[in-house]
């Protein structure tokens, strides 16, 4: 079997030594109480082995990358690469250019994959979805450019000024909802909706970024391999699992993504991300009124309502959500 991005597994039965649940060979802690399990890091029982991967291509201000790209400010590094403001000089404006991590771009299965959801993707035009342009290559690197949205990401405005007024997150989460919409009517689900992949403009409105890149680097979820797609403070159960993520996965992000605008904090904490994989599952978030009195019930209901999607009776679709936010 081949295990992606530099893993090698022993396989080697495991027992958690707190609640005696018995798990996958390839994990580290215990699917039931989170607890870490004996050996598992190495010690003759169970082993997964990261091979250091290759670095990243690093580009400085100034350089033209692929003949065309001048580099104007590296803007950061994600889990997917590290993404720089360029000035594409033949098309005359500035973009975002992402260079994929080379462990990613090595596997031509997942480039094929970026290939057909970046054809999806940059088909949704919106006023609240950053816009995907092309996948590319220059020698071994691959790199991905989109529409670039001066401002600030969601999860830098949250640390800069903690809790957002109730009006505004409400506000955003309503902007947010309406280009999921846009988005699932198109076909296109997210997958890894979080505050870092949502940019608030100069005009403070909310842009989603990244459409269609998790999709692309598929895995197990954490409870059945040591792969990991996604964040885990975000995930959906489905995710967590492995399953395949639908519309639903995105608006349950959302619930989680709200609770944090209006408190400042998420949902869920812990040390690993299974323990909070674990409470993502069988924990009932806290009542967001205990962190922030500034809520009204109505916010608090619909705060607890987005967060437990997975529930049968839950909001099923964004245009259902976007109705109900509009309400609150």
């Amino acid at each position: 079997m081949h295990y992606p991005f530099g893993h090698r597994k022993v396989d080697f039965p495991l027992r958690c030594p707190r609640c005696h649940a018995d798990n996958p060979e390839e994990t580290r802690f215990c699917g039931r109480c989170g607890g870490p399990l004996p050996g598992a890091a190495g010690a003759g029982q169970s082993s997964t082995v990261v091979m250091p991967a290759p670095p990243v291509r690093e580009l400085g201000a100034g350089d033209l990358f692929a003949g065309r790209y001048q580099v104007i400010e590296d803007l950061g590094k994600g889990g997917m690469g590290r993404v720089y403001k360029v000035y594409d000089t033949e098309v005359r404006e500035k973009l975002a250019l992402k260079l994929l991590n080379p462990d990613i771009a090595s596997d031509e299965r997942t480039i094929e994959r970026f290939r057909a959801e970046l054809r999806l993707a940059r088909t949704i035009s919106h006023r609240n979805i950053c816009r995907m342009h092309d996948l590319g290559r220059d020698g071994s690197t691959y790199f991905i450019t989109m529409e670039y949205v001066p401002g600030e990401d969601l999860k830098s405005l949250i640390h800069r000024i903690g809790a957002l007024p109730v009006g505004k997150a409400v506000g955003l989460a309503r902007q947010i909802c309406e280009g999921l919409e846009e988005a699932h009517r198109a076909g296109v689900v997210h997958r890894d909706l979080k505050p870092q992949n949502i940019m608030i403009d100069r005009e403070g409105n909310a842009r989603i970024m990244d459409f269609g890149i998790a999709r692309s680097v598929k895995g197990k979820g954490i409870t059945g391999a040591h792969v990991l797609i996604g964040t885990p403070e975000y995930m959906s159960p489905e995710q967590v699992d492995g399953r395949e993520a639908g519309p639903r996965s995105d608006l349950y992000s959302l619930g989680i993504v709200l609770f944090e605008m209006l408190t400042g904090r998420r949902p869920f904490e812990g040390e690993t991300t299974l323990s909070i994989a674990v409470k993502q599952k069988s924990e009932a978030p806290p009542d967001p009124r205990t962190l922030n009195a500034q809520i009204p019930r109505t916010g608090r209901g619909r705060s607890r309502r987005d967060r437990n999607i997975q529930s049968r009776r839950a909001t099923r679709t964004a245009e259902v959500a976007t109705s109900q936010i509009a309400k609150a």
